[in-house]
Parts: structure tokens; C-alpha cells; sequence
């Protein structure tokens, strides 16, 4: 068999690719428990953040103490979907994890409201992959910040509860300032944000129903 024959060429490509395959994934499964790690704390980080939490210390543990301290955790499923829900214990702000599709990709992030769900808190993004230096701006603080106290105006056509640009209605305080020159982002997150916001609230309706109705079984001794 000579080394320019169709079957020596085959025979070789099929050796490397078994060979930097079974590298690759020797890789990622002996990094795949730090990866896992990695990833809660960035989700936990991004929750004390949005939710203001004295965290003291940068370790793992420090964040995981501080959301153990302040948050109470909840995953409710809403047709067939669902919701991880956190409220703090001291204010009772209600939080929710929320994901839609952005410009390119996924976005998910986690937004804060008021006990009585008429006032958007903060907001905070756990994964964008939008374009650098423009749809990924979602992330900076100048942008995140606006969110801060904005109420959200369920009285509106559902589309409009938060509006992230221009608005029809002078004045509007429901409405952010979009990012300059990233127009299909912001118009893509304000759309999927108020499907969310949307959802969330008729699922957590209809859990707060389920618990108020909900008869504990008997406890025999």
C-alpha cells in the first residue's frame, strides 16, 4: 500500500481523527466537574448582584452562603416549562431566570421585580453571545442600570410592558434607552422580555392558586 493511494490516505485521517478525538474528549471530561463548578459560580455571582447581596469574600462558598442567607428558591413549571423563581427574604423581591433568542444566539439573564411584580428591580445577563462592542453591550452597567426601578406596565398591550428604544408614547416611563447601533439586539431582547414577563406572571399566578388550595396531607403519629 503506497502512502498516495485512496486506502493508505483513509486509513491515516481515520487513525488521526481517532487519535485527537480521544484527546479532545479526555480533555473535557477530566475539566468537566471544574467547568460545572465554574458555571454555578457565575450563575450564583450574577444572582447576588442582581439582588444586592452582601457577599463577604470571592470564593465559591462565599456567594453560595450569601444567596443561602437571603434568597428562598422555587422552580415552578408553567405548560410544561420551568421557572426557577428566587425571593428575597427580607425586601420579598421575586426574581426569574428568563431566555429568548437575541440577534445571533441565546440570551439568559435574571430580572428582579417588586413583591407585587409592578416595578422591574434590576436585570442582569448570565450568557449573551451578541456582537462585541455593540449587541453585547446588554451586559455593561450604563445599560443594566436603566432597568432600576422602571415600572412595568401590565395596564399595556402585552408587547409594550417594557419598551427598549423609541416609544409611541411621549414620555413613557417604561421605556430604556436602546444601544446605539445594535438596534436588532435591543429590539430582539424587548420582544422576548415581554413574552417572559408576560408568562412569568401567569405562572406564578397560578402556583400562588395551587399553594392557597393545597391540602397538607395528614400526619399520623
Amino acid at each position: 500500500m503506497t502512502k498516495t493511494s485512496p486506502a493508505y490516505i483513509l486509513i491515516f485521517m481515520i487513525i488521526l481523527c481517532t487519535v485527537f478525538g480521544t484527546a479532545i474528549s479526555s480533555v473535557y471530561y477530566a475539566t468537566l466537574d471544574m467547568l460545572k463548578k465554574n458555571e454555578k459560580l457565575h450563575k450564583n455571582r450574577i444572582i447576588c448582584q442582581a439582588f444586592k447581596l452582601p457577599v463577604s469574600g470571592v470564593s465559591a462558598d462565599a456567594f453560595q452562603k450569601a444567596i443561602d442567607d437571603n434568597i428562598s428558591y422555587d422552580q415552578i413549571t408553567y405548560q410544561g416549562r420551568p421557572w426557577d423563581t428566587f425571593k428575597q427574604k427580607d425586601t420579598g423581591s421575586i426574581g426569574f431566570i428568563f431566555s429568548g433568542t437575541g440577534f445571533w444566539d441565546r440570551i439568559t439573564g435574571i430580572m428582579v421585580l417588586s413583591p407585587d411584580l409592578l416595578k422591574c428591580m434590576a436585570i442582569q445577563f448570565l450568557d449573551q453571545k451578541e456582537t462585541p462592542g455593540l449587541g453585547a453591550r446588554i451586559e455593561e452597567e450604563w445599560f443594566t442600570d436603566q432597568f432600576k426601578g422602571v415600572p412595568i406596565a401590565w395596564d399595556q398591550p402585552a408587547d409594550k410592558r417594557i419598551i427598549i428604544g423609541p416609544s409611541p408614547i411621549p414620555n413613557a416611563k417604561n421605556r430604556v434607552d436602546a444601544i446605539t447601533g445594535a438596534t436588532q439586539t435591543s429590539l430582539a431582547l424587548m420582544k422576548f422580555l415581554n413574552s417572559e414577563l408576560e408568562s412569568f406572571r401567569a405562572a406564578r399566578k397560578e402556583w400562588q392558586e395551587k399553594k392557597i388550595f393545597e391540602v397538607p396531607s395528614p400526619s399520623w403519629e
